[in-house]
C-alpha cells in the first residue's frame, strides 16, 4: 500500500504494530467456540488494534494464522479469538538474502508442503516505486516457527512505469493453478501465473521485471475515482467453487492517514482467475469499475468506527465464509487495526453479514 499522506510511506505505523494485543471488546460482538463456529447472533466476529495490511487467515499446525507488516503474525484456537500477537517478526535475525532494507510491508501466506509460503513487499525506494516481492517458507506451530529463505524475489520493480511491485496476494484457482496478484497506483493490479512447486513465476522466473508487451503479466484493476493517481492497490481474489465466480477485492483511495483515511473496498467477478473482472454494472475493473463493498464512513457497516477499510481477505470454516480487513479504529484515535465479518455470497456477489 503506497501511503500518499505520510512521508516514508508506513514507517510511522511500526511502532503501533510492535504493540501487545488484545482481542477488543464490542458491544453486540459475536461469541465464537473453540472450534471457529460463530456462535453469537450479530456484528463483526473479531477486532484486534495494532494491526495493518493484514493478509489471508490460512490454517498452520492445526491453528488460525495469519500475518501483516511488518511481517509478524498472530494465531489463535478458532477465529473469534482470543488472538496471540506472536512479538517478534518473521525475519527477526536479519532481513532475506536478497534485500538490505528494512521497509517490509503486505505480507499474504498460501498453504504449500505442510506450511505456508509468506509472500511479501520488500520496498528499496516507495517515491520512485522501486520494490520487490519475495517470500520464506515457514513450518511449524506459530509460537516457534521455522523460517526458511530463499536465494532471491519473485518480481521487481524499479520506476513508476512498471507495476509497484507491493502488496501481494496469491490465488491458488479452481483448477489448483497458482497466481500472484499485486500492485499499487502506477500501472495498476497485474497478475501473472507461478510455479506452485517452487513459488517463483511460471515462465521466465530470472526475469523479474514487467516490461511493455510482457504477455506474462494481465492487467486486472486500475482506479476509477477522482484522483489525479491510480489510486488502486491491496488486491485479493476469492475463488469460490460452489459458483465456479471469482471475486477481486481491492481498494481505492487513500490510506494510512488515520480516521481521514478514505479507503474503499470494492469488487468485480470474473469466470477467469486472470479477467475479465467485472463489477455490478458491468463495467471491467481493468477499465476503472468496481462496485462499493465498504464504504470508508462505516455506512455500510452501520458503525462509524470502521474508517477506511482495505486488504481484504476471505477465509472458509465449515461452509461459512469470514471476511477480513484492516480499518482506521474512530474509537482510538485511528489506530490501525483489524475486523473479521461473516460473509455471505448471494446470486454470486458478496456482502458482509454486520
Amino acid at each position: 500500500m503506497v501511503d500518499t499522506n505520510v512521508p516514508g510511506g508506513r514507517s510511522p505505523l511500526r511502532a503501533v504494530l510492535g504493540a501487545a494485543l488484545v482481542v477488543a471488546s464490542l458491544a453486540g460482538c459475536d461469541a465464537v467456540d473453540d472450534g471457529g463456529a460463530a456462535v453469537g447472533p450479530s456484528g463483526p466476529v473479531a477486532v484486534l488494534q495494532g494491526v495493518h495490511d493484514p493478509g489471508r487467515i490460512v490454517r498452520l499446525d492445526d491453528r488460525w494464522v495469519f500475518f501483516a507488516s511488518a511481517i509478524e503474525w498472530w494465531s489463535a484456537d478458532g477465529l473469534g479469538g482470543p488472538w496471540e500477537h506472536h512479538t517478534r517478526d518473521l525475519y527477526h535475525d536479519g532481513p532475506p538474502p536478497w534485500y538490505d532494507g528494512e521497509d517490509l510491508w503486505a505480507p499474504s501466506a498460501v498453504e504449500v508442503h505442510g506450511g505456508l509460503r509468506v509472500y511479501h513487499s520488500a520496498v528499496t525506494n516507495e517515491d520512485q516505486h522501486a520494490s520487490m516481492i519475495g517470500f520464506a517458507e515457514v513450518v511449524g506451530p506459530p509460537e516457534d516457527l521455522e523460517v526458511l529463505t530463499v536465494e532471491h524475489p519473485v518480481v521487481e520493480s524499479t520506476s513508476t512505469a512498471e507495476p509497484f511491485a507491493i502488496d501481494p496476494s496469491v490465488l491458488v484457482d479452481l483448477d489448483d493453478r497458482h497466481w500472484l496478484i499485486y500492485g499499487s497506483h502506477a500501472r495498476g493490479i497485474v497478475g501473472v501465473e507461478l510455479d506452485p512447486d517452487t513459488g517463483l513465476l511460471l515462465e521466465g522466473p530470472d526475469r523479474l521485471r514487467w516490461t511493455p508487451n510482457d504477455d506474462r503479466f494481465t492487467v486486472l484493476a486500475n482506479y476509477g475515482g477522482v484522483l489525479d493517481e491510480n489510486n488502486v492497490e491491496a488486491a485479493y481474489v476469492h475463488a469460490d467453487p460452489t459458483t465456479g465466480w471469482y471475486t477481486m477485492f481491492v481498494n481505492w483511495e487513500r490510506c494510512c492517514a488515520g480516521v481521514d483515511s478514505d479507503y474503499t473496498i470494492r469488487i468485480g467477478r470474473s469466470r477467469n482467475p486472470m479477467g475479465p473482472y467485472l463489477d455490478r454494472d458491468g463495467v471491467d475493473l481493468a477499465d476503472g469499475g468496481g462496485t462499493v463493498l465498504l464504504d470508508p464512513n462505516g455506512e455500510i457497516l452501520g458503525n462509524d468506527r470502521f474508517v477506511g477499510p482495505g486488504h481484504a481477505a476471505v477465509v472458509e470454516h465449515d461452509t461459512q465464509l469470514y471476511l477480513s480487513h484492516h480499518f482506521y479504529d474512530a474509537d482510538a484515535d485511528g489506530q490501525p487495526s483489524w475486523a473479521l465479518w461473516r460473509m455471505t455470497i448471494d446470486q454470486g456477489w458478496p456482502s458482509v453479514d454486520r
